[in-house]
């Protein structure tokens, strides 16, 4: 938890996303350079022969937080099994790793937040919206309703289509009640990656190999990016 609460304090922190059993097990052995923290999308590496957990463990033995996301395919990832599965393996992860990642829609969000914070496991809750960017009173709500399910950070990502989406995404910082991230997504949503972490969005995802979101910078790209404007060390 202590890592993560760091992170969450030293903005913006950079996630690398690990989208494949090949990309978790080389983390696991060395974690790549630029990345302050890593996000195992478990729906996409799968279980690793029933190794995920031990993988996630040597990663926090390097001194790096772990962040573990298992996205349901209704927001844009690869879990189609059961919702009671993936909640049994959100709860087995919880030894594993510094922070977990679901849904503000999951139905299980306040039974994961209680059981994770008992845990000393902080929780991003997230919302995607793929096909636009919903008007800023509904942004608004949705983290407020976040809050209220007692999440440590929100995240909200949306497609980006024309400048008026950016604008409202970008007021998001200024209006947050705590810690948020913001992604824009889509050719329009890139410079997003950079901008919005200057404007206070606490963390910023790259991808380590193939990008797991449209619009993804590399983490190398992201630290140099991030440097040249003054909000990270290079």
């Amino acid at each position: 938890m202590s890592g993560m609460k760091t992170i969450c304090k030293k903005s913006p922190a950079i996630v690398g996303c690990v989208g494949s059993e090949a990309m978790l097990r080389r983390c696991a052995k060395k974690v790549p350079a630029d990345c302050d923290m890593l996000e195992v999308r478990l729906d996409l590496t799968g279980l690793c022969k029933g190794e995920w957990t031990k993988l996630c463990e040597a990663i926090l033995q390097q001194g790096v937080p772990v962040l573990l996301t298992i996205r349901d395919e209704n927001e844009g990832g690869e879990w189609r099994g059961r919702e009671a599965e993936r909640l049994a393996l959100y709860l087995v992860g919880l030894k594993s790793v510094s922070a977990v990642d679901v849904e503000i829609s999951a139905p299980a969000l306040e039974l994961l937040v209680q059981t994770a914070h008992r845990r000393g496991v902080r929780v991003v809750g997230s919302f995607h919206d793929f096909r636009g960017t919903p008007d800023l009173a509904q942004l608004l709500a949705v983290e407020a309703r976040g809050r209220r399910m007692g999440v440590d950070v929100v995240k909200i990502a949306a497609m980006a289509k024309a400048p008026a989406d950016l604008a409202r995404l970008f007021a998001l910082p200024a209006h947050a009640k705590g810690s948020i991230c913001v992604l824009g997504m889509g050719p329009l949503g890139a410079v997003s990656r950079v901008a919005l972490p200057c404007a206070g969005s606490c963390l910023v995802y790259g991808a380590l190999g193939k990008a797991t979101a449209p619009g993804q910078l590399t983490c190398r790209e992201l630290a140099k990016a991030l440097a040249r404007w003054g909000v990270r060390n290079a």
